[in-house]
């Protein structure tokens, strides 16, 4: 019997674990920060992220807390600012992206 009830909690926490909560963040990952990039970055920065009206972004020499803070802020007059529009785990998707470009 003691068996039989260690199991049974043992299996709803493991669901527990691994249920995703109503307004939790997105997974960190390059292909959703690949995705938020086309869709949010892409008419300044180029598909490509070599640049148009943006510089190119390839080989960023800023470090993360950087990053975040322009994502974030943007800078007057030249980049729109993100702060409402993505979340924290969106932005660290986003530049774990920028870290895959070669």
């Amino acid at each position: 019997m003691r068996t039989f009830y260690f199991v049974g909690i043992s299996a709803i926490l493991a669901v527990i674990a691994n249920a995703q909560i109503p307004g939790d963040s997105p997974p960190i990952s390059i292909q959703s920060g690949r995705a938020l990039f086309l869709k949010n970055c892409a008419h300044c920065h180029g598909a490509d992220a070599h640049g148009d009206e943006g510089p190119d972004l390839h080989g960023l020499d800023w470090t993360d807390r950087q990053i975040a803070i322009r994502i974030r802020n943007g800078k007057k007059g030249e980049m729109t600012a993100f702060d409402g529009k993505l979340q924290t785990n969106e932005i660290k998707s986003l530049i774990a992206y920028l870290r895959s470009l070669k």
